[in-house]
């Protein structure tokens, strides 16, 4: 192709593309949760969904494809089209923890265009309600006596729920094994079954169950006790100063996306975290809202690399 010709091409397809996105978005936007149907994340992902969608005035469908500590679900998006119409609720263990788990990670953690951080929030340890401990000292004693005995429940491996377990073997001294599950709605019925003895779980699937007294609660994994359950004691305040490990949610799209898509997915997010209705339904799931910025998950992001690389290499989890 001559090279006017081929100047001619890019610019027609340059105004194309600017002319379809300019007109974003012009049919349903679908964004994958990579937890099952039911767990926190999902209902987190469902409110925002739904928020966002009258922003830009488009129905938002969530889709779930669980698994694989979420990478399912990372890979499924990455290799989409990056035209804004399929986004990805991504956790710490999409853009953080997986990179240092997996020697072929199916996905690239930083091939991801930022939309915008959604919030933080922590994990309560709970355990089975027949278990012969009912505090966490309890907890401790009874492992240090019985090592290898007890099992602790996970999102999935390399999951918050996964790394809070590992911190706080490492803290206490304690030898408990890993049953790695798919998410809450999986873990949980196991825990309250007596298939498994712990699970660090979200304060929005794990406090129901627990004040249903269908589980044991023993602490919360934040550095401060919450403004939501604030008769929940820390676990750092427990005798293990320092333990602050929590859960991050943000959404992410196809690197590639225009910048005017990504704009109007971005105010469409900060809107929603705006919302009094969202604030406080998540501020009552245990989750503190964010701004919704990129620059806010970029932050996240860069400081979160290096603590859990350490935690990582400390705890020698390596998965296949």
């Amino acid at each position: 192709m001559r090279p006017w010709l081929k100047l001619f091409a890019a610019l027609a397809l340059a105004g194309a593309c600017g002319a379809a996105s300019a007109h974003y978005p012009e049919r349903p936007i679908k964004v994958v949760s990579p937890f099952p149907a039911g767990g926190a994340t999902d209902v987190l992902t469902r409110l925002l969904a739904e928020r966002m969608g009258k922003d830009l005035k488009a129905s938002i469908i969530v889709e779930n494809r669980a698994g694989a500590g979420t990478s399912i679900g990372a890979s499924y998006v990455q290799r989409e089209a990056p035209d804004g119409y399929t986004i990805l609720m991504a956790t710490n263990s999409t853009l953080v923890t997986n990179r240092f788990l997996y020697k072929d990670l199916p996905y690239d953690p930083d091939g991801y265009a930022p939309i915008g951080m959604v919030g933080i929030g922590p994990l309560v340890l709970l355990a089975g309600p027949k278990e012969p401990f009912h505090d966490t000292a309890g907890l401790v004693a009874y492992a240090k006596k019985h090592p290898g005995k007890l099992t602790f429940a996970s999102f999935g491996p390399g999951t918050s729920s996964h790394l809070a377990a590992e911190r706080f073997k490492s803290q206490t001294g304690i030898d408990i094994l890993h049953v790695p599950f798919k998410g809450a709605s999986q873990a949980l019925p196991a825990l309250i079954g007596g298939d498994v003895d712990l699970f660090f779980d979200m304060v929005a699937t794990g406090m129901p169950q627990a004040d249903a007294g269908r589980v044991q609660v023993f602490g919360i994994t934040s550095s401060q006790r919450l403004e939501s359950e604030p008769k929940l004691a820390t676990i750092a305040e427990q005798g293990y100063p320092g333990f602050d490990m929590t859960a991050w949610f943000s959404f992410v799209a196809p690197k590639g996306t225009p910048p005017d898509v990504l704009g109007k997915l971005q105010g469409a997010l900060a809107d929603a975290l705006k919302d009094e209705t969202v604030r406080r339904k998540m501020l009552e799931m245990g989750i503190q809202p964010s701004d919704g910025t990129p620059q806010a998950l970029t932050a996240q992001i860069k400081s979160e690399l290096p603590v859990v690389q350490a935690l990582v290499k400390q705890a020698n989890i390596v998965l296949q």
